[in-house]
């Protein structure tokens, strides 16, 4: 345990439990989450999906400003910890396996568990339960880590 949040350490596999206050702007996502995850897991150098508080220096990719993630023009583990913060209308498979080859690490805020299947050589390093407040849906902060052969 730490005084950021309970986290537990099982088989290599970080656990815990954020309770972050509601987002209180329009958009949706919470800075609380990237500020806790980059002291937690490393900085971030590249966040994928509107969300807000990111800081300026830090490079924001969102659909909505013409990007798209099925095709992006960064080479191979270019980034060493994303943060990707999707809608949770759909799962965006070919979207995450698309974003997960630019980045060594990759922490994937969603309502619903990725296998971890889905990624290329992918070993899971932490499983965060966030809520945002009262009426709001439990998602899961999932980290990944490429394996080094």
């Amino acid at each position: 345990m730490n005084s950021k949040g309970l986290l537990v350490e099982i088989n290599n596999i970080k656990y815990g439990f954020w309770a972050l206050q509601r987002p209180l702007t329009r958009k949706w996502g919470s800075g609380q989450v990237y500020d806790r995850l980059s002291q937690e897991f490393g900085a971030i150098d590249v966040v994928f999906g509107k969300t807000d508080n990111i800081p300026d220096d830090v490079l924001a990719i969102d659909k909505n400003i013409n990007f798209d993630w099925i095709n992006l023009p960064y080479a191979d583990n270019q980034f060493e910890l994303g943060y990707w913060d999707p809608p949770y209308d759909k799962l965006y498979k070919k979207e995450g396996q698309e974003i997960w080859r630019v980045c060594k690490k990759l922490a994937i805020l969603h309502t619903h568990i990725w296998p971890r299947a889905w990624l290329k050589a992918a070993k899971r390093i932490g499983m965060v339960a966030i809520t945002m407040g009262p009426m709001k849906q439990i998602r899961c902060l999932q980290i990944f880590e490429k394996e080094t052969k």
